[in-house]
């Protein structure tokens, strides 16, 4: 295998692109929480609903 020519970008050019995809990845865990926590409150929604706990005043669907 070391006989084959390898071409390798630039240092600087890695870079940008590991600062990239570490900007990807991050970005990938903020929405994985945020649709962790979406979800609970979806399932929070759920059980109020289903126990008739869910109250809405005339004021609230004005606004709709």
């Amino acid at each position: 295998l070391r006989s084959f020519p390898t071409l390798l970008p630039p240092l600087e050019l890695q870079c940008q692109y590991y600062n990239l995809v570490d900007q990807v990845e991050k970005q990938k865990e903020k929405n994985r929480i945020a649709t962790l926590k979406l979800e609970d409150i979806f399932q929070s929604l759920l059980q109020k609903a289903f126990k008739g706990e869910l109250n809405f005043n005339e004021d609230y669907f004005k606004g709709l």
